[in-house]
């Protein structure tokens, strides 16, 4: 059962993070908006380790912290740009589909699903297919959705992700949640400094960049957390569940519209997901 709450604290937190960070993206660089954001989520990390945590442990799993803060950091990279040029109610739902890695990671270190998780898993991928496809205007052709390429890109690298966290935080997630997020830092500075990125995002958009970085860290050690207490497979799955915040976001404040065949597929890919969670 706490793996479950975890794991649904890792979906609120991600969808509303992504919802910031993909809005934020179409007016600010995306390496200044996660550099920002990630100072934000290691000064509230400190905190924590320092009311909470003794000196760090000799634990060689968290070593896979350090390449999990790289792939993590290439993921929100491309999610937040495929956010900032394309839709996000259809985007964010395609980059969600990176879970089925952790699932087959999962399976093949021992977890057990069950006919109706498979189900969904076939569900989540007719579902992505069809929210990815936009009408092509006056031809009525159908085309690719405009960013897909980079949220499938974002998707595989979540997966990895997800693997990467599960086996860094096996005895200390908080520790493994705080070298993950240093190592994303020490990966963006020299990033930064070859982009020549600016540092500054202005007063009205930087507690929303604050915000985004808390939540989304706060998210991440729920995940890592999660892992701890349950199944890979059906903790990824659960906390793959963000999409269905960030498009109810979408929908509520930016007014995004889908065609029927698109706000079906989303509805089909979000519900498989479900399905894959056991509920």
């Amino acid at each position: 059962m706490l793996s479950i709450l975890l794991s649904l604290v890792a979906c609120v937190g991600w969808g509303v993070a992504d919802f910031i960070g993909g809005l934020k993206s179409r007016t600010l660089p995306t390496f200044t908006l996660l550099l920002i954001s990630n100072i934000s989520g290691i000064s509230c990390l400190l905190l924590i380790v320092a009311a909470f945590s003794r000196n760090l442990p000799e634990d060689p799993n968290l070593i896979w912290s350090v390449p999990a803060g790289f792939v993590g950091l290439t993921a929100m990279y491309l999610l937040y740009r495929s956010l900032a040029i394309g839709v996000i109610s259809i985007l964010a739902p395609v980059s969600a589909t990176g879970t089925i890695l952790p699932v087959v990671w999962g399976i093949i270190c021992g977890d057990t699903l069950s006919g109706l998780q498979l189900s969904g898993m076939a569900m989540a991928f007719a579902g992505t297919i069809l929210a990815v496809m936009e009408s092509g205007g006056e031809t009525h052709r159908v085309k690719a959705a405009k960013g897909i390429h980079l949220a499938l890109a974002a998707a595989v690298c979540i997966g990895f992700y997800f693997i990467l966290m599960d086996r860094a935080a096996q005895n200390h997630p908080l520790w493994a949640s705080m070298i993950m997020r240093c190592s994303t830092l020490v990966f963006l500075i020299p990033l930064m400094l070859i982009n020549r990125t600016p540092l500054t995002v202005g007063k009205p958009h930087l507690p929303w960049v604050v915000i985004m970085g808390l939540v989304d860290t706060i998210a991440a050690f729920a995940f890592a957390a999660a892992t701890r207490e349950g199944m890979l497979s059906v903790v990824s799955i659960l906390s793959s569940l963000y999409p269905a915040v960030t498009v109810f976001l979408s929908a509520v404040i930016v007014k995004e519209k889908l065609n029927k065949a698109q706000s079906f597929g989303v509805l089909l890919a979000i519900s498989g997901v479900a399905l894959i969670s056991g509920f």
